[in-house]
């Protein structure tokens, strides 16, 4: 649909240039004569919406886009340089630096876009968000171009100090010129706010006459061939800025790159003979001061001369060609400007180090890791690309062979399935993937191309080296983001709901422990997948009383009905999960004297020994019982009208709450038994646990599910205290047992396979969307109470449309529109905004629990 209303934007127009901002969220599009258009994801990654469109420029070729670059947001970037192992354990060293500018001034809450671009007739465009989020094109022209040599073939940007950025330009009179360029935001900043356009400087730094390779490369010039590198033509241009190598304890200066290909024409004689080659030709600007004439030191002043007043000077420093065996059709930065990629058109890749430019290759450290090319990984596959664009993190690219077809493959590792079998490597493997995922995760950037990689790697791996390199790279993980598990000392809880790397961890965990679909997945796999669920009904707990009197009209969200319906299926399946863990530990009353404590345990079981599930737990039970309170109040009398739908609503909630076997407030005392118990069981080991120790048993037993030897008598107390105090009370064990509990898919019975497969389930909301639809939507509850707990969807779901056909009775009815999570395979019904809940709601569903993007 999208490729359909551009091409109509356009109306047929060679499409010429695409460029993706920082974040990914973002996307310029540019024709052959310039004229651009914005788009951007707002949940659906397969969904763009186009935000604004530059069509009325003339169609000229003078207008032509040569280069771009799309600003910054100013925040800090978190980057894991390197790992070491000390002692049979792993150090992961953490570095941070500030993101380059220039910035839009008015990004500091949202994420305003700006970008500028550089035209071939020699004007350079600044694009941004003002205050008002309407988009302004402020116009400047380069220098003062005179003939057609000065026309522009190339261009490369790259941020500097402050408001300035370094421009280089290449001309088709083979001039290559180096700018520095300034933007003064201080008018559009003025204390009238008056919404004045800002200024753009420019300072002509250098000049290089003649760009070309240099002439003395070996081989390029033997008798042999004959071919001069002058005869290579410019196919890209780029600008490296300044870079700490935080390994070497280095600064790359900025360096500008040219890369030269020379393919041999079809019409030469001896095409046979003539290579195909590229260089690789570099500058680096260095700083300098002016110096004065050593004549001045003759005159008849006999004080030093001062330095004072000379002007800061930068100058081009030529360093020595790279000759390249194969014709480079793409050059670019990953790893966060510290390792250069260059793509060939036979499908090979290299990847150099960005301050020495040396090519990495595998190094047999075993106590050293710093990416994934050094321990052994890297495109086993060698197919002609004409066009190749790469992944976030390097390890998926995408292509277009001669047949003009995209093609994907991903990185793998080049050593042979032989040496799999070899528990360093495997080790140092692991290291790696940790130093990527964390540098992925700290800045809140895509990783399913590394969990790509990872999924491919353990498919060679036997079943014992598979659980120990998931052990080994989960734990490390972890630590490596400093995510704290051990909430024993967080009585409020917030310090747990403050920690976005929880989700990014407990993703991978999920995934890689994920099979085949949710049927078959692991213990540990299972606890997270429901605790990433957990910390969204969390959240969403906390925000909607947060939100409460915050509103203009004084109103609470909680009174909305359309807030409160999205809380019964939330509050049906919390309710369902605690209901579960009572039963599963009546199950372990009845199995444990006969059998012994089974490791990996039970995700039942976990959710109470693990101290982020038990704290998750009794956040929520103490949501839920200020959720019933608020349903209750809905339904007493008060002279102020209110909504028709809101009673209903109130009863439906109301009623999930009656039907569960356990109250919030019983389970609370359960979850505050097991927590003094663990505490005591940490107290009475000698010597007694410390926080340091705490947090290792967690992330262990988080990991792996095993439960520790002195967490034992906990399970003992659970079985004897718990249990009995249990049926001292009026649950009635018997309804408990024939529980179905498959909607929290936990279970590997047929019962829950069965489920899950006759329902299309909305994992956010915990709605079943497709039984909603078989019956009728003007009811608010059913005869047994289940369809109340699920709520009724009224005015959230707008128009149905799109890609679940109705079958059987439902013929005739609307289509489901659903987004599916592009990791999790997750499902959401696909709401329409204009007709969804409340705004903060909305940006909770943006993306799946898990943390990544939808698909439609």
């Amino acid at each position: 649909m999208l490729a359909e209303h551009i091409l109509k934007i356009y109306k047929g127009r060679q499409l010429a240039n695409l460029s993706w901002s920082p974040a990914g969220t973002e996307l310029v599009i540019a024709d052959e004569y310039g004229r651009l258009s914005v788009c951007s994801i707002l949940i659906a990654i397969n969904r763009l919406m186009v935000q604004k469109v530059w069509i009325g420029d003339p169609e000229t070729h003078l207008n032509a886009l040569v280069g771009s670059i799309w600003f910054n947001v100013k925040k800090m970037i978190q980057y894991c340089s390197s790992a070491n192992r000390q002692d049979g354990k792993w150090t992961y060293i953490m570095n941070q630096h500030e993101t380059k500018g220039p910035y839009n001034p008015w990004a500091t809450r949202v994420p305003f876009a700006a970008f500028l671009i550089v035209t071939r007739g020699g004007y350079l465009r600044l694009l941004y968000q003002g205050q008002d989020s309407l988009w302004q094109d402020v116009r400047y022209e380069i220098d003062d171009f005179s003939t057609s040599n000065d026309l522009l073939t190339h261009a490369a940007l790259c941020g500097d100090k402050g408001d300035t950025l370094l421009m280089s330009v290449h001309t088709a009179g083979r001039q290559l010129r180096l700018y520095r360029v300034g933007i003064d935001w201080q008018q559009s900043m003025g204390k009238d706010q008056i919404a004045s356009l800002p200024r753009l400087s420019f300072q002509h730094l250098e000049t290089v006459e003649e760009c070309s390779p240099m002439s003395d490369h070996a081989g390029l010039q033997s008798d042999m061939f004959m071919i001069a590198p002058s005869e290579a033509q410019l196919t890209q241009l780029e600008l490296l800025a300044q870079h700490s190598d935080f390994r070497n304890k280095q600064t790359a200066l900025p360096t500008l790159l040219a890369t030269f290909s020379y393919s041999p024409s079809h019409f030469t004689t001896n095409v046979s003979r003539e290579p195909s080659f590229s260089v690789l030709c570099r500058w680096e600007l260095r700083n300098g001061k002016s110096t004065l004439h050593t004549a001045f030191a003759s005159l008849g002043s006999k004080k030093a001369m001062s330095p004072v007043g000379l002007k800061e000077t930068t100058a081009l420093k030529r360093l020595d060609d790279i000759v390249l065996g194969n014709i480079a059709i793409n050059v670019q930065q990953i790893c966060f400007g510290t390792v250069v990629a260059i793509a060939y058109s036979d499908g090979s890749m290299d990847f150099r180090d960005r301050p020495t430019m040396q090519l990495l290759q595998t190094i047999e450290t075993p106590d050293k890791a710093a990416n994934l090319v050094q321990v052994g990984f890297g495109y086993r596959e060698l197919e002609t690309c004409l066009h190749v664009a790469m992944s976030p993190n390097a390890c998926v690219k995408v292509f277009f062979g001669v047949e003009h077809k995209p093609k994907m493959t991903h990185t793998r590792s080049m050593n042979g399935e032989h040496e799999l079998q070899d528990t360093p490597s495997i080790e140092r493997a692991a290291a790696a993937f940790v130093l990527q995922n964390a540098t992925a995760g700290s800045n809140s950037n895509n990783n399913d191309d590394l969990l790509l990689t990872m999924q491919d790697f353990m498919t060679h791996l036997t079943s014992d080296q598979q659980n120990k390199f998931k052990r080994d790279f989960l734990i490390d993980l972890y630590r490596a983001l400093g995510v704290n598990l051990d909430h024993s000392n967080d009585p409020t809880s917030e310090k747990l709901l403050r920690q976005p790397m929880l989700q990014r961890c407990l993703s991978l965990q999920a995934a890689l422990g994920n099979n085949s679909g949710a049927e078959f997945r692991s213990n540990t796999s299972k606890l997270a997948w429901t605790l990433m669920q957990m910390r969204l009904i969390s959240l969403t707990i906390a925000l909607a009383f947060a939100q409460t009197g915050n509103n203009t009209d004084g109103s609470s969200e909680l009174s909305k009905p359309d807030v409160l319906q999205g809380m019964i299926g939330l509050s049906s399946w919390s309710l369902t999960l605690t209901d579960y863990i009572v039963d599963q530990v009546f199950e372990l009353n009845r199995s444990l004297p006969d059998a012994p404590l089974t490791n990996p345990a039970n995700p039942a079981l976990l959710l109470l020994l693990t101290s982020t599930a038990r704290k998750f737990l009794s956040y929520n039970c103490r949501g839920l019982r200020g959720l019933f309170s608020n349903a209750s109040g809905n339904l007493q009398p008060t002279p102020a009208p209110r909504p028709a739908s809101l009673v209903p609503i109130s009863q439906a909630l109301a009623q999930t709450f009656t039907s569960a076997h356990l109250s919030p407030r019983s389970v609370e005392q359960i979850l505050s038994d097991v927590d003094k118990s663990i505490k005591r069981a940490y107290a009475s080991t000698n010597p007694p646990t410390d926080d340091t120790k705490r947090q290792e048993m967690e992330r262990e037993m988080l990991v792996t599910g095993i439960v520790p030897e002195c967490l034992h008598p906990v399970v003992t107390m659970l079985v004897e205290n718990v249990v009995g105090g249990l049926r001292n009370t009026e649950l009635d064990e018997g309804e408990l047992y024939f529980k179905d509990f498959s909607m929290l898919g936990l279970g590997d019975d047929r019962r829950t396979k069965t489920w899950w497969k006759s329902r299309i389930v909305d994992m956010v909301r915990k709605l079943v969307l497709k039984e909603r639809l078989e019956e009728d939507t003007t009811e608010n509850e059913s005869e047994d109470g289940k369809h109340g707990a699920f709520g009724d969807p009224g005015e959230q779901t707008g128009a149905r449309t799109g890609s679940a056909p109705a079958t059987g009775d439902n013929k005739g009815k609307p289509e489901l529109r659903i987004r599916t999570c592009a990791r999790c395979d997750a499902v959401m019904e696909d709401l329409l905004p204009m007709r969804g809940p409340t705004n903060w709601i909305m940006n909770l569903q943006r993306t799946c629990f898990c943390g990544n993007f939808w698909i439609v």
